[in-house]
């Protein structure tokens, strides 16, 4: 990169550089972070996993005092196998008017920005508290934010809201759905293939579950959304042993994406519900689930004020949902009312090739100087 060019584009050069899918280590990306705000006056404070080999990182700067506003997002990023990228992920490539590499939109290009502003923050100017979070393992189920809510619980005083820099091309997301995600283990009873009244299908079995999955809860839609009611997917499958062997074991992973007012309890009433119903039809079948992560929606209620003044920073702000999934929730049951607002495009999140157009960052630039402009005194 060239010496007159913006500081974030020197910061994510080295965020790229940093590769930290969730199935690898964070901590060099953490080092990095952690050194630069300490040498511009922020105080740090580093929450490991069990292993020790990642952890979130928290900071703050400014008087101890109720309000002022929080950046987070995630460190961790998905991984580029099997990906027919043009050039190496991992490394900063400027072309076209883009910026590519993994992670450029999902999501370091906003650390990169939270990272710029940070450094240039005169903290005697501070009227609130600035917050930094980097957080790991969100990819994987949010691992790192669901570790930390215990500890933003005891914030004191807390900030007035939370900012995370997810890729919205700018949107102001005020509610998005949950995620739960499934693994579902059928055990049947194995029989001689010519005899299949003697066995009990496992695959027959899970057939039916999934063709009844999308109707397992009450209708319901809000048209806030797109999708506007919630959403299931089977994301893989696998069963049997031989074509003439009536099979006695079948898995599948599937996740439900509920909308903010439903309640996933609900859910996995109805799921059982539904297995004891077809158990009754097909005797001598066992069922095991188990939930492999569960990550609550955004509800809009407590940040719609809070997005209202943050449209008033924004050229053309607009505020609305999102149908993915961010730590956003996890945020709000520690009480922290919480918006999603991000340059860059979810489309691009998790693709080869992955890029956030320069014109994106610059304007969300613009935006982020103005939104922690607003915690300074005026001169």
């Amino acid at each position: 990169m060239e010496n007159d060019e913006a500081p974030y584009l020197h910061i994510l050069e080295k965020l790229i550089r940093f590769p930290t899918i969730s199935r690898e280590t964070n901590l060099p990306l953490i080092d990095y972070s952690e050194d630069f705000l300490n040498s511009r006056g922020f105080q740090t404070q580093r929450f490991y996993n069990k292993q020790r080999n990642k952890a979130n990182l928290m900071a703050r700067i400014g008087p101890d005092k109720k309000g002022g506003l929080m950046l987070a997002g995630h460190t961790d990023v998905v991984p580029v196998d099997q990906q027919a990228w043009t050039n190496d992920p991992f490394r900063l490539i400027k072309k076209n008017g883009c910026l590519y590499g993994r992670g450029t939109s999902d999501m370091k290009g906003f650390l990169a920005l939270a990272l710029e502003v940070a450094a240039s923050i005169e903290s005697h100017r501070l009227r609130y508290p600035l917050y930094l979070c980097f957080t790991y393992d969100e990819e994987i189920g949010c691992g790192g934010a669901k570790a930390l809510i215990g500890y933003l619980k005891t914030l004191s005083p807390p900030p007035r809201f939370v900012l995370i820099g997810e890729p919205t091309d700018m949107e102001l997301v005020t509610a998005h759905k949950s995620i739960q995600i499934t693994t579902t283990h059928i055990r049947g009873k194995p029989a001689h293939s010519s005899c299949p009244q003697l066995g009990a299908s496992a695959i027959v079995f899970a057939s039916k579950l999934i063709a009844a999955l999308e109707e397992i809860l009450p209708p319901e839609e809000n048209r806030d959304f797109n999708p506007p009611a919630a959403t299931f997917n089977v994301g893989t499958i696998q069963g049997g042993t031989a074509i003439n062997i009536i099979p006695e074991h079948c898995q599948f992973d599937w996740e439900c994406r509920t909308l903010p007012s439903q309640n996933p309890a609900q859910l996995n009433e109805a799921w059982e519900h539904l297995i004891c119903s077809l158990r009754k039809q097909i005797p001598g079948i066992e069922v095991e689930n188990h939930i492999k992560t569960a990550v609550p929606g955004l509800k809009s209620e407590s940040n719609r004020e809070i997005a209202t003044w943050l449209k008033g920073f924004l050229e053309e702000g607009k505020i609305g949902t999102a149908p993915f999934m961010t730590e956003a929730g996890l945020y709000q049951q520690a009480g922290l009312p919480t918006v999603v607002c991000g340059p860059g495009s979810i489309q691009e999140a998790h693709q080869p090739d992955e890029n956030i157009s320069i014109h994106s960052m610059e304007n969300y630039r613009i935006f982020l100087y103005k939104t922690v402009g607003s915690l300074m005194e005026q001169e």
